[in-house]
């Protein structure tokens, strides 16, 4: 049996979940800022809406479970298109694994015989513990577990500090310069992070690091 579209925030909140119903894209971007969104569900506008929530998942909500309404919501930028033809529990299990998209889920990733740690508290290169202060441990974390991709200026704020990038702000360019600078001096050319103009930035670990020593 399907949810209707009135009915999904009652589920969610029989489920035990925290809903907060907002009108305006004003609302739900001052809502992301406390840091306690873990996803979001439009009936449209998501392009717009994840402009606003910076690294948040969004998922867009279709009257009818057609293949067109589907493809326009993710060529519009969804991350999850619901529609009521689903089941709850298809429903929750769908917006329970995009809630766990939100990035820094991971305890741990590696790139080579880098490694970061966030359980332990430590960031380790072929097992030898580096001296980062604990925010420069998240900022290599994130770029550590997207295995050499381009990681966003505002996708690092989100997933570090917690909320949206204000227009202007310059704190992930300061961390970063740190972490690289300290990155340089605790293990040198083998490891480096790249900017990309504009965008962000990304790590680069040498091919020849996993046996340096």
């Amino acid at each position: 049996m399907g949810v209707a579209p009135g009915r999904l925030l009652e589920l969610l909140e029989a489920a035990g979940h925290a809903v907060r119903a907002v009108g305006v894209l004003g609302e739900a971007e001052l809502a992301a800022r406390s840091g306690h969104v873990d996803a979001a569900v439009t009936a449209s506008e998501p392009e717009q809406l994840k402009r606003r929530l910076g690294t948040i998942p969004v998922a867009v909500w279709v009257p009818a479970a057609s293949t067109e309404a589907v493809a326009d919501a993710l060529a519009a930028g969804a991350d999850e298109v619901l529609h009521p033809g689903m089941g709850r529990r298809e429903l929750l299990e769908r917006l329970g694994a995009l809630a766990r998209r939100v990035s820094g889920g991971e305890p741990s990733a590696e790139a080579g015989p880098l490694r970061v740690d966030r359980e332990r508290g430590e960031a380790t290169w072929h097992g030898r513990r580096l001296a980062l202060t604990a925010r420069e441990r998240d900022v290599l974390h994130e770029l550590v577990r997207v295995d050499g991709r381009t990681v966003r200026r505002e996708h690092l704020y989100r997933a570090v500090w917690g909320y949206a990038m204000a227009r202007g702000d310059r704190t992930v360019d300061v961390n970063v310069k740190r972490l690289r600078d300290k990155l340089a001096a605790q293990i040198g050319n083998p490891v480096a992070i790249e900017t990309e103009p504009g965008v962000g930035y990304r790590l680069a670990v040498a091919a020849d690091a996993v046996t340096a020593l």
